[in-house]
């Protein structure tokens, strides 16, 4: 693909800026490559680091949904009518497809989806009903569909980041940091299956996505020609997460037990800062392909796990050739899961932003 430079605006005039949806692009394609290793035998210290580098990117997700709420929904903030969108095109393509991906998993494999995760993690044997109300509460029908419950929480608690806005930049830095401090201590839910607990690890992410927003030009001016510096620092923290013992997201049941730091908020938070400076550089040139990605982005989100779901069915997704594998299968889940989403847009025109977010 020819690099031209770009001619879109990207100043906050046209509400638009085109790095941030080189960054989207970046995101959903490291979030489905996070999806698509669990057969990888992951032995060696190059290894581990790139896999504490494609893992856990579910937080520049909620890092660029605190920048939208407060560059995009926040200047015309009205609760309600946000609320309405966001279960429009948030929470009902979560339920139809949730509801469908439970109908196909029982269809072909005789169970309610992750009945044998949902009795292990509640200790006892539910019934149907429990399993599926659970399911939907707490979005593990699909691996990667907790984040909606999670998010529908942010959405929620909107007020209250309307707040935060609204402070000085120092107690907004204080109270970030601190929340960042706490999610270190909390680490992720075991199995992701407590929308709370997702929230309190997450929310410093949405939080540094609201300053962000409110002081990119002066934290954009600190990262232009960073970028491999921040690269090497983001490579230099996930080599040293396997050496304190961390490969992977750490994850815990119970908030209050101690069970060590999770240095993956530490490798995001330069991670983030890479990428940043990564598409502040490339943002000069026109990249359509990158632009489609970011535009479908929610789309991909929801349909990648039902391709991978698929992949497992006809055996792909046990695929264990260490990191060739793990891209072959990356390879094939994002190019069915464009088609895919290609496919529904075409069928169902607008009306597909109810079923699959795009």
């Amino acid at each position: 693909m020819a690099l031209t430079p770009s001619t879109e605006n990207n100043t906050k005039d046209g509400r638009k800026l085109i790095y941030f949806d080189y960054f989207r692009a970046i995101a959903i394609v490291l979030i489905i490559i996070n999806h698509c290793y669990n057969a990888w035998q992951v032995d060696q210290l190059w290894e581990a680091t790139l896999v504490n580098i494609i893992s856990g990117n579910t937080a520049l997700f909620v890092f660029i949904s605190g920048f939208f709420f407060s560059y995009i929904y926040y200047p015309k903030f009205r609760y309600g009518s946000f609320l309405t969108k966001k279960t429009l095109f948030v929470f009902l393509p979560y339920l139809i497809l949730s509801l469908l991906f439970m109908v196909y998993h029982y269809m072909t494999r005789g169970e309610i989806a992750m009945t044998s995760y949902l009795n292990e993690y509640f200790g006892t044997t539910l019934n149907s009903t429990c399993l599926i109300l659970i399911n939907l509460l707490t979005g593990r029908t699909q691996w990667a569909y907790w984040y909606i419950p999670f998010a529908m929480l942010l959405f929620l608690l909107s007020p209250v980041f309307i707040r935060f806005i609204h402070l000085a930049l120092l107690p907004k830095i204080f109270i970030t940091t601190t929340l960042f401090m706490v999610s270190m201590y909390v680490q992720r839910p075991l199995m992701e299956i407590n929308p709370f607990h997702s929230f309190i690890y997450f929310v410093p992410y949405y939080l540094l996505g609201i300053i962000y927003s409110m002081e990119h030009a002066k934290i954009n001016a600190w990262l232009r020609g960073k970028s491999f510096s921040l690269f090497l620092l983001s490579v230099a923290v996930a080599m040293l997460m396997y050496f304190f013992g961390q490969t992977n997201n750490a994850g815990k049941a119970s908030i209050l037990v101690w069970h060590g730091l999770d240095y993956m908020v530490l490798q995001k938070l330069t991670l983030i800062l890479f990428i940043l400076a990564f598409t502040l550089y490339w943002q000069q040139y026109n990249l359509p392909f990158l632009k489609t990605i970011a535009n479908m982005s929610f789309a991909l989100y929801f349909l990648h796990q039902w391709i991978l779901s698929f992949m497992r069915d006809f055996g792909m997704g046990e695929i264990n050739h260490g990191f060739t594998g793990v891209i072959l299968i990356s390879i094939i889940a994002m190019t069915l899961s464009y088609l895919l989403a290609r496919i529904i847009k075409q069928m169902l025109k607008s009306k597909s932003r109810y079923v699959i977010g795009w």
